[in-house]
C-alpha cells in the first residue's frame, strides 16, 4: 500500500470531499453537505424507528447531542483517514526522524493522527521537500476542522434552547387547539391572541431560518409535548385557520394580525419541504369539532369547519413534520403529557 498512487489520491479526494461537507453544513446557512445529510437521515429514520417499537420519546430526546458529536467525530475521522492515505502515496511521505527509515503503515497512520491534531511530536518527518507542505496544510484543516466543531456546538445548544422556548410560549396559550382558543377568545374578538402572536412571529420566523441555518436542530427531540415545537406549531396553525375562516366578526386589524402570522408558518414551513421533509401523501384525520363550533364568535358549524381543516394543503406537510419528529397527528389535539423524561 505505500507508494500507491491510488492510496495517495482517495486520500486527497477524501480530504477534500470532508472539508467540502463541513463547510456546507457550518457554513452555508441554507443547506447540509451531502454526507451530512445522509449520515444524519439515516441515523434519526433507525433511531424514529426503534422509538416508534417501544413507545419511547427518551432515545429520541437523547439522541441530538450524540448525533452532533458522531458528525463531528465522523469529519476528524474520515480527515484523519484521508491524510492516512496521503502519506502513503510515497515512501518518502513519512520517514523517522532520527534514522530516516522510512515509515511503515501505523507508523503513518500515527504521524497524520498527530500532524491533523498539530501536536507536532516530531519523531517522525517528511522524506524530502516535495512532503514537506501536505503537513502543513493537514495540521491547518485539523485546526480548521475542530475550530469549526467548538464554533458550531455552541451554536446548536443556543438555537435548541431558542427552539424549546418557542415551543413553551406556544403551549402557555393552551396545549391544544380548543383551549389555545378558549384562553383567547375575549368573548369573540380574539385580541388576546392577536397581541400574543405579535410577539410570536419574528421568534417564529428567526427558528425557521435557524434550521435551515443549522440543519441537525431537526434532530433535537423534546420528550415532553410542551416543549415539541412540531406540536406547537400544528396547533397553532390549527387555531389560526379556524379563526380566520369560521370568525367573520374578528375586526380588522385582529385578522391582519393573524393573517400574518399563518404566513410566517407558511413560510417555516416551506422551509421544511425544501430541506427536510416531505409532505404525507394524505391528509390528516381531524377530529370531531362540536366543541369548537360552540366557541365565542364562530359562525360555521362543525362539519364546515371540519371540511375546511381537511381541505388544507399545508397539512400534509404538517402531519409529516410531527410523525418525523416521532409524536402523532392526535397528540396535536390532544393534551399529551411527557414521556421517558430525559
Amino acid at each position: 500500500m505505500i507508494g500507491s498512487t491510488l492510496a495517495g489520491s482517495l486520500g486527497a479526494v477524501l480530504i477534500l470531499l470532508v472539508l467540502y461537507d463541513a463547510i456546507r453544513t457550518t457554513l452555508s446557512a441554507s443547506s447540509a453537505g451531502p454526507i451530512t445529510n445522509h449520515l444524519m437521515n439515516a441515523v434519526w429514520l433507525l433511531l424514529l424507528r426503534i422509538s416508534r417499537r417501544y413507545d419511547s420519546h427518551a432515545l429520541l430526546a437523547a439522541s441530538g447531542a450524540w448525533i452532533t458529536v458522531s458528525l463531528i467525530v465522523f469529519w476528524l475521522f474520515a480527515a484523519w483517514l484521508g491524510w492516512f492515505l496521503l502519506f502513503c502515496g510515497s515512501p518518502q511521505a513519512v520517514v523517522n526522524s532520527t534514522s530516516q527509515v522510512t515509515a511503515d503503515l501505523f507508523q503513518r497512520a500515527y504521524y497524520a493522527g498527530y500532524t491533523l491534531t498539530t501536536l507536532g511530536y516530531g519523531d517522525y518527518v517528511p522524506g524530502n521537500d516535495a512532503w514537506r507542505i501536505p503537513p502543513a496544510l493537514a495540521a491547518a484543516s485539523g485546526f480548521f476542522l475542530f475550530t469549526l466543531a467548538i464554533t458550531y456546538i455552541l451554536n446548536i445548544v443556543s438555537n435548541v434552547t431558542q427552539k424549546r422556548q418557542v415551543a413553551l410560549a406556544i403551549s402557555a396559550l393552551g396545549q391544544t387547539p380548543q383551549r389555545l382558543l378558549e384562553s383567547t377568545a375575549d368573548e369573540g374578538t380574539y385580541q388576546s391572541l392577536s397581541n400574543q402572536l405579535q410577539q410570536l412571529q419574528q421568534s417564529i420566523g428567526l427558528v425557521g431560518q435557524q434550521h435551515l441555518a443549522f440543519p441537525i436542530l431537526h434532530y433535537y427531540h423534546a420528550a415532553d409535548s410542551d416543549k415539541a415545537l412540531p406540536l406547537a406549531l400544528a396547533r397553532l396553525y390549527q387555531s389560526l385557520s379556524l379563526v380566520c375562516f369560521a370568525c367573520p366578526e374578528v375586526d380588522s386589524t385582529t385578522r391582519t394580525q393573524l393573517k400574518i402570522t399563518q404566513q410566517v408558518l407558511d413560510q417555516f414551513l416551506d422551509t421544511l419541504g425544501r430541506s427536510f421533509i416531505r409532505p404525507a401523501g394524505e391528509a390528516p384525520p381531524i377530529p370531531e369539532l362540536e366543541a369548537y363550533a360552540a366557541l365565542p364568535g364562530v359562525a360555521k358549524s362543525a362539519a364546515e369547519l371540519h371540511d375546511y381543516l381537511t381541505s388544507l394543503e399545508r397539512q400534509k406537510l404538517l402531519l409529516a413534520y410531527v410523525r418525523e419528529d416521532g409524536w402523532e397527528w392526535h397528540d396535536v389535539w390532544h393534551a399529551t403529557p411527557g414521556n421517558d423524561q430525559p
